[in-house]
């Protein structure tokens, strides 16, 4: 086993990269430094030798706010973007229920969502846009992450409360995943959540909402070519329902923001944490 062990001295701390060997004569474990790196708060992976940069253990170290810079940390962050695009892209089987277990103890669900996943989807469609991605393997990565999506969804959730949230698309609306991550998150935080994505026709989405009469409306637009079809879809729920309504998703601009009156408009340079606050603040759990 490979780790990195601090060492304080007159308080100031240094780092060792060691492992752990198996003594089989006296049977015990004892420790073998194989460099020395200083002091803590100013190694970088550059410090980390090649056969060793790829250990969990190494990258653990340096995801930890307390062990590592925000420069260390975002480096971190990005060799994870890279290393799931690459495996959700790429050929072969994957065990969808276990990928978020192996990054866990490092981000919290909503944060692999806003720093890991949400940057993948940029660049999915960022790649779709500059014809440099097959539209075969944008659909392998969207259809892997919808189900690394579905299996956050089993885990750790909270006891449901009594608030009732609905997620919708305009109709003609196909790109859910945000969707399904707005409820993996608000479903781990206790809310009653109704996603009915993707591209549910307008007067469907008003006899639900008449039906189920939830606490709050989310509608996610993805597409600049849908902005029109969203904003007749808030102008006829807004007609029968005065409770919150709130808009989000890449299509939306500062200029069309302001035709989505009455809903509540996110901005799109909030973070997930950012647009959970907000909908906390207008619909506690």
């Amino acid at each position: 086993m490979v780790y990195i062990r601090n060492k304080r001295v007159k308080g100031i701390d240094y780092s060792y990269l060691v492992r752990s060997i198996w003594d089989k004569k006296k049977k015990v474990s004892k420790q073998e430094t194989i460099k020395y790196l200083g002091r803590t708060e100013k190694i970088t992976l550059d410090d980390i030798p090649e056969d060793y940069i790829d250990n969990k253990n190494i990258i653990k170290f340096f995801a930890k706010d307390q062990n590592a810079s925000g420069k260390n940390y975002n480096k971190y962050v990005e060799k994870v973007r890279k290393d799931l695009f690459k495996k959700l892209a790429g050929p072969g089987p994957i065990n969808l229920s276990i990928v978020y277990d192996e990054y866990s103890d490092d981000f919290s669900i909503l944060e692999f969502y806003d720093k890991i996943v949400k940057y993948i989807l940029y660049d999915v469609g960022d790649l779709w846009r500059r014809n440099e991605l097959m539209i075969g393997t944008e659909h392998v990565v969207s259809n892997r992450l919808l189900g690394i999506i579905s299996e956050m969804n089993k885990k750790d959730v909270k006891k449901k409360k009594k608030s009732k949230l609905l997620i919708c698309n305009p109709s003609g609306e196909r790109h859910n995943i945000v969707c399904n991550i707005l409820e993996s998150i608000l479903t781990n935080k206790g809310y009653n959540v109704y996603n009915i994505s993707p591209s549910t026709p307008s007067k469907d989405v008003i006899k639900y909402v008449a039906n189920i009469e939830p606490d709050m409306v989310l509608v996610s637009i993805t597409l600049p070519a849908n902005v029109q079809s969203g904003i007749n879809l808030v102008k006829n729920i807004s007609k029968g329902y005065d409770k919150p309504i709130v808009v989000g998703g890449q299509a939306l601009t500062e200029s069309t923001s302001k035709r989505f009156l009455p809903a509540i408009v996110m901005p799109n340079e909030n973070t997930l944490e950012d647009n959970l606050k907000e909908i906390k603040y207008l619909v506690p759990a």
